[in-house]
């Protein structure tokens, strides 16, 4: 089967590398080799390298999915300049001067109706030491146990362009054929709607295939020509630009991403192994290009040089699966950089398509119902990242006519109504929110939800005297934080870790 890649970045290499890494499984169970696996990559599209961090999830492709390739978390580290990510620090967003943490890490009772290890350090303590992650990064350490690696709880910060080239590098050695060039032209076939193949601008080549993966970024070069339709999001989501730059640091480098609020939007800050990736997201209904820099300039204190002014609209297709074509990435439609939901969603349409509906032999995809079942999985999450960003937008804040636009006039989606309604009552918990693979659940929206005092602590404390949990809780409490003491003894300071890693010393 014939399966081309339109797109070098890093959302193409990782689908390569997943359909590569299949091959591998399969062949080495003495299958003969099915997959004939080709990457189109036009020179023509720009790199920003402005820093990007991921989620969990592709720590464990690194460290399970694909590591018959050769690939595991330090080698990756080693050669993307990558470093470790904890989770977010929020600065400013419910008001000046405030702060909160959204650890990478859920706590462990995160899945119950009642989410005990939360409730109980927001009762007695601080609510983000509920987390591992969160006890870590809010006491500057990395996850890295000396002598027995790294503990399964971080994500990345890295330089998108390194990943890409990274598992393009893995790639290669194993089958996959590498293009250079534009495409200019997409061959469909009249009585099905299927793409046949597309012409290379640079050499008049027509190149075939039986499925197509859109990688190509905004430029949504196969999906964009496939009457895949658009779900805007601009109503409920209140950016649509943004101004990355790069910013040398010094020694002192935390593993966390920095969500900085500003009078327009936020900043963020993420910090490479070689210096920080810096953008700041704003609207421009509201501000100036100009405005917006001279905003940066004055609130961080830096000498900014920004790379460019990117404009988006956020927003999805509908039909990410449609015919033979699947799109990933920036090709489905973008939200915003909060939360990374971009490269996540990423790692899970590869997964579901390639692991779950993804057949090697081409009469075996049922190309009839699945699609539609893939699309409103796919529509699903992305609408539920929409909602899950939209929450960070609830916050006291009132000093600008952005955040006025915020708190009172920004269209509030029928999930986050909910959520606040139930706050108001009641703590909320999983059973408040569906669970599917790559669903932003719980796990992530509670941490923004007691960072932003969405929810009262009394309410939290009544919550858990309710349910009989209060005594139970404050001993729970307790061991934990023992836990927490006794195990950091063993971990290394992320400033001591950086050292470590960029000696090559781990």
């Amino acid at each position: 089967m014939k399966i081309v890649i339109v797109g070098g970045g890093t959302a193409g290499w990782l689908a390569a590398s997943a359909f590569v890494a299949s091959e591998i499984r399969r062949t080495e169970t003495g299958l003969p080799k099915k997959l004939d696996i080709k990457v189109i990559e036009s020179e023509d599209i720009p790199i920003i390298g402005a820093g990007e961090g991921s989620t969990g999830i592709l720590s464990n492709w690194i460290d399970k999915k694909l590591a018959n390739l050769g690939v595991n978390e330090i080698d990756f580290l080693y050669n993307t300049n990558a470093t470790l990510k904890l989770g977010i620090k929020f600065k400013d967003w419910k008001h000046k001067g405030h702060q909160y943490l959204s650890p990478i890490q859920p706590t462990e009772t995160t899945n119950y109706n009642i989410d005990l290890d939360l409730m109980s350090f927001a009762t007695f303590g601080e609510y983000h030491n509920a987390s591992a992650a969160g006890y870590l990064m809010a006491n500057e350490y990395s996850c890295y146990r000396r002598n027995k690696g790294l503990l399964p709880i971080n994500a990345y910060h890295f330089d998108a362009h390194k990943v890409g080239q990274y598992f393009k590098e893995k790639c290669i050695p194993n089958g996959v054929q590498h293009i250079k060039g534009t495409i200019n032209q997409l061959n469909i076939n009249k009585e099905n709607g299927f793409l046949k193949s597309v012409n290379i601008k640079e050499t008049g080549e027509k190149i075939e295939a039986d499925i197509w993966i859109d990688a190509s970024g905004f430029s949504k070069v196969l999906i964009g020509n496939m009457d895949s339709g658009w779900v805007s999001y601009k109503e409920q989501l209140p950016t649509n630009a943004a101004i990355p730059y790069l910013f040398e640091h010094d020694d002192n480098v935390l593993a966390e991403t920095l969500a900085w609020a500003q009078p327009n939007g936020w900043m963020w800050q993420i910090p490479t192994q070689e210096r920080y990736g810096c953008g700041y997201v704003y609207s421009d209904n509201f501000t100036t290009y100009d405005k917006a820099v001279e905003e940066l300039i004055q609130n961080t204190g830096r000498k900014i040089e920004p790379i460019r002014n990117l404009k988006f609209e956020a927003g999805r297709v509908e039909k990410f699966w449609n015919k033979n074509v699947i799109s990933i990435g920036l090709s489905s439609g973008f939200l915003e950089p909060l939360q990374a939901t971009s490269i996540h969603s990423t790692l899970v349409q590869i997964d579901l398509f390639a692991y779950h509906y993804f057949h090697s032999d081409l009469e075996n995809i049922d190309f009839n119902s699945s699609p539609t079942i893939y699309n409103n999985t796919i529509g699903k999450m992305w609408d539920d990242f929409r909602d899950l960003l939209q929450i960070h937008y609830v916050t006291q804040r009132e000093d600008s006519q952005f955040w006025k636009y915020c708190k009172y006039e920004l269209q509030k989606t029928e999930k986050v109504k909910h959520i606040l309604d139930i706050c108001k009552k009641r703590s909320p918990s999983a059973w408040d929110f569906e669970l599917y693979h790559g669903a932003a659940t719980w796990g992530v929206w509670c941490w923004t939800i007691y960072g932003l005092d969405l929810v009262d602590k009394d309410i939290v404390e009544k919550t858990l005297i309710n349910y009989s949990l209060k005594d139970e809780g404050k001993a729970k409490y307790e061991k934990m934080m023992y836990n927490h003491n006794v195990q950091i003894q063993s971990i290394l300071k992320n400033k001591d870790f950086l050292y470590k890693l960029k000696k090559k010393n781990l």
